[in-house]
């Protein structure tokens, strides 16, 4: 019997580790996916940006986020905000922007009603 409450009580630690060890990453990749900074690498961010995922920090970096805002608009917000674009393409109905060198590239996609953005920053 005693054996039985041994192996009860193993289970439940390790079961409730388990669900705290989840229950922390859920949480920690919930927070990278929310939390939006206002720039990224000196390039803005649109005030509707949500669902940031930062996949570097360092260079050669990258982010993704979605805009309530369609194409043109946030095209039209970089080049406002950022001034005009070294380069400017279309490539498989994106919009491409090239800053410093092509070191700093914005990719806006259509997203539903609105965009997805994509940062590369190079170096």
């Amino acid at each position: 019997m005693f054996k039985l409450i041994i192996k009860v009580c193993v289970i439940w630690l390790l079961s409730n580790n388990a669900y705290a060890d989840t229950t922390e990453a859920e949480t920690k990749n919930k927070q990278s996916i929310q939390i939006c900074p206002e720039t990224f690498y000196s390039l803005p961010l649109l005030d509707s940006a949500k669902f940031c995922q930062q996949f570097s920090t360092t260079p050669p970096a990258s982010m993704s986020y979605f805009a309530a805002d369609d194409q043109q608009t946030t095209k039209t917000f970089y080049l406002k905000n950022f001034g005009p674009a070294e380069k400017e393409q279309i490539l498989k109905g994106r919009i491409v922007l090239q800053y410093e060198d092509g070191n700093k590239i914005v990719i806006i996609s259509t997203d539903g009603q609105g965009s997805q953005i994509d940062i590369l920053i190079k170096s």
